[in-house]
């Protein structure tokens, strides 16, 4: 009996000991985030809003493609869509507009393999008309864009070329977004993808 307090003193002390001097229940250090890609950059600037594409489809990050585009949340207006007008198989419904995009654009990932993500490129095809008080702009751009689709026999071109105008304005919180696009020529387009995939 008496040997067993002296055990029990000698464990708490070395429970106390350990308590003040081991750390046992100091808050660790933060760990740094996991890696989850390029972060989105905040488009101030009306270039970053086609950096922000590009990077999307590196990553295949559908929700930084949509932030380049006027949403449903956005009080300042809606995105639409103006198909190629030599395009033969465009879906038959009135608009093409946010959901439309968002629709098409997660299905499309899902159809590329991380391993080999698309390529999408912009290029100024025209002078940039600034109109407005500098908060609305028009572009032409040319676009070329490859995906690698792991499904075979889809009725979706792999790769796509075209010029476009892009009207961008900002939105409630100030970054610029695309409130209209209007495909303009290619063969095959970006109209003939987003059929495709509709």
């Amino acid at each position: 009996m008496h040997r067993n307090r002296w055990f029990y003193i000698f464990v708490s002390l070395t429970l106390l000991s350990c308590v003040a001097g081991c750390d046992l229940f100091s808050t660790r250090s933060t760990e740094p985030p996991l890696d989850s890609g390029t972060p989105w950059i905040p488009p101030t600037q009306r270039d970053q809003l086609f950096a922000n594409m590009t990077i999307a489809f590196i990553e295949l990050n559908s929700d930084h493609y949509l932030r380049s585009f006027f949403g449903p949340d956005d009080q300042a207006g809606l995105f639409l869509f103006v198909p190629n007008p030599n395009t033969a198989n465009w879906p038959v419904f009135e608009t093409w507009g946010y959901e439309q995009e968002k629709t098409t654009i997660e299905y499309l990932f899902t159809l590329i393999s991380p391993d080999n993500p698309g390529f999408l490129m912009f290029n100024d095809a025209g002078d940039e008309v600034v109109y407005g008080d500098e908060d609305s702009v028009w572009v032409t751009k040319t676009y070329s864009l490859t995906v690698s689709l792991t499904e075979p026999n889809l009725n979706i071109p792999e790769a796509v070329e075209g010029t476009a105008d892009f009207y961008l304005a900002k939105t409630d919180v100030g970054y610029w977004a695309i409130y209209r696009w209007e495909d303009l020529e290619g063969s095959p387009s970006w109209t003939e993808l987003k059929a495709g995939l509709y």
